[in-house]
């Protein structure tokens, strides 16, 4: 059995790909990442409105918890229930929002799923990630030449982020409503930066673009990402 992690993009109907489209279409079973029971994610919802009737996903619920241990043992007991469902399935595809590759739950279904599986296999459709997009929607380049790019989870350690912030010349900080009050001072340290930019659910209806203070204040929305350009002497 194989299983396909399927990037969708952030989750604007435009950006799903042909063949991200063509992995869920001629999987045996297609299995949709949710936060809670019966609560679609950005995903699913961007699959069904391109697939209509003929999208009919499985839900499987991914736990919102820090606890390596406890989400495991969750997706375990979802995945011996589903058994029935996957058991003599050839593919198994699991679409998730951005890039397949990068902060995709993807990984952790693959993990536990192996441990009942062994011999599965493993496929990556990549997809658009949040931080290409964002960037497009700003009409900015994110980087040129030797510029070092740095992409930084909001919820790794502040010390983490602002050292990694440090050493590039741009960035993308994902998910900047993890760091709350603390987001514009870490900001500050790490600079001088030229130019600040948040995106909130880009791609989407409520697509919000913030420059400058503003970028930085405490964000809430969860689809968002920050990007930074540093200030250099010349300039």
């Amino acid at each position: 059995m194989k299983l396909i992690v399927v990037g969708v993009g952030p989750g604007g109907v435009d950006h799903v790909t042909v063949g991200a489209l063509g992995a869920v279409q001629e999987a045996d079973l297609v299995l949709v990442p949710r936060s809670g029971a019966g609560r679609p994610g950005v995903a699913e919802g961007a699959l069904a409105e391109r697939l209509g009737g003929a999208f009919d996903p499985v839900p499987i619920v991914f736990p919102m918890v820090y606890d390596a241990a406890r989400r495991d043992a969750e997706l375990r007991a979802q995945l011996e229930g589903l058994r029935p469902r996957w058991q003599g399935a050839r593919t198994v595809a699991l679409p998730v929002i951005g890039d397949s590759a990068l902060y995709a739950t993807g990984a952790y279904l693959y993990g536990v799923w192996r441990e009942l599986v062994p011999d599965l296999e493993l496929q990556l459709v990549p997809g658009v990630s949040a931080h290409s997009l964002a960037a497009s929607c700003a009409r900015r380049f994110l980087a040129l030449g030797e510029e070092v790019l740095c992409v930084v989870p909001g919820t790794a350690e502040p010390s983490r982020i602002e050292a990694a912030l440090r050493a590039a010349d741009a960035a993308a900080l994902y998910k900047p409503s993890a760091l709350g009050e603390e987001l514009a001072g870490l900001v500050a340290r790490s600079g001088p930066w030229r130019e600040t930019i948040r995106v909130d659910r880009a791609g989407l209806p409520e697509e919000c673009v913030l420059c400058g203070a503003e970028a930085v204040a405490p964000a809430k929305e969860y689809l968002s990402v920050l990007l930074l350009w540093r200030l250099r002497a010349a300039e």
